[in-house]
């Protein structure tokens, strides 16, 4: 199956790894036909992603080895949830897999996945605003993979795994992972001589919330102040969890940035809210060039100048400057 629809070597380890769970009863529970509108709007897909899916929805037309790739992605999905999994798993990416079918199983097995993380979201009393957005956070990312590559698939199915262990919510503007303090990213937390200065709650092991940011729309700071003021008392109301401090590794957290926005900006306020952990970071103009630009290339000459930020980044490295990862951590 591998060799003949093209997945990769990757691809070929984690179904070898996938192929010794339980094959669920009665078969791979995928929505009907009729059904699946219901689901993909669920999912947040936009109408045009919709409505591809629903021409390749899968049927008895598809050969036996996608249904079985599609069966191995919803195992790993269930016995994830099962196990109680919520650390990051790693997913092969087949975004440039060319049968349309095979890149896109992953959005049908986690569309036949939604009732095993609706029971979840039951038991722990999440309310129906934050399973939505969270959920819908499956089609920003269908609608990113076209922007970046042209056509209809999704890119980072390791990302959207982590919601279906139940592994991060969305409250507002922002999305948060339950982790434990330590390596974040590629930046090291303080040494602990240095976290012991800090507080006892930025000890390494600590309870802490990856913070992320969803994509699409402004970084308004009124709806950043807003998540990040319930996000410590939504975790202790339903997962009777207390998580006193909150970071975030990303692009954004570069402070070059303020040199170069207003003042006023939403980014340079986003930025003022964090702490930054010493170090330099990890290179960042691949994350500029995905996120902003929507491009898998760093090629400043062919991108846009629409925006101020767009021009701003663009000018840093015309000027022989670069961009940088960072990490950054706040008190809930």
């Amino acid at each position: 199956m591998v060799d003949r629809f093209d997945l990769g070597a990757e691809m070929r380890g984690w179904l070898e790894e996938a192929s010794g769970l339980p094959v669920p009863e009665g078969g791979l529970p995928l929505p009907g036909r009729a059904e699946a509108p219901a689901v993909l709007a669920r999912l947040g897909c936009e109408p045009r992603d919709a409505e591809e899916l629903l021409e390749i929805w899968p049927d008895a037309s598809w050969p036996v080895e996608l249904w079985w790739l599609m069966e191995r992605m919803y195992a790993v999905v269930a016995a994830d949830l099962a196990a109680g999994r919520r650390e990051w798993r790693s997913w092969p990416s087949q975004v440039r897999v060319a049968d349309v079918r095979a890149r896109c199983a992953v959005v049908f097995a986690l569309a036949a996945a939604v009732p095993l993380l609706e029971r979840v979201y039951d038991r722990y009393g999440v309310p129906e605003e934050v399973r939505a957005a969270t959920l819908s956070d499956v089609g920003r990312h269908v609608v990113k993979t076209r922007q970046i590559f042209g056509y209809l698939g999704l890119e980072i199915a390791t990302w959207v795994a982590l919601h279906f262990r139940a592994g991060l919510y969305e409250l507002g503007r922002l999305q948060y992972e339950p982790a434990r303090l330590g390596v974040q990213g590629a930046v090291e937390w303080p040494a602990p001589e240095r976290a012991a200065e800090l507080g006892a709650e930025l000890e390494w092991g600590r309870p802490v919330l990856r913070l992320h940011i969803a994509p699409g729309g402004p970084l308004d700071d009124a709806a950043v102040g807003a998540s990040l003021g319930r996000a410590r008392g939504f975790f202790r109301e339903h997962f009777g969890a207390d998580y006193p401090v909150a970071t975030c590794t990303s692009w954004l957290l570069d402070p070059r940035l303020a040199e170069y926005l207003p003042e006023g900006s939403n980014i340079v306020r986003f930025q003022r809210r964090f702490t930054l952990v010493e170090g330099e970071g990890a290179p960042g103009e691949a994350d500029v060039f995905r996120f902003v630009f929507r491009s898998v290339e760093v090629a400043p000459e062919r991108a846009p100048r629409r925006t101020t930020l767009e021009r701003a980044l663009l000018d840093h490295l015309a000027a022989g400057g670069t961009w940088r990862v960072r990490t950054g951590w706040l008190r809930l």
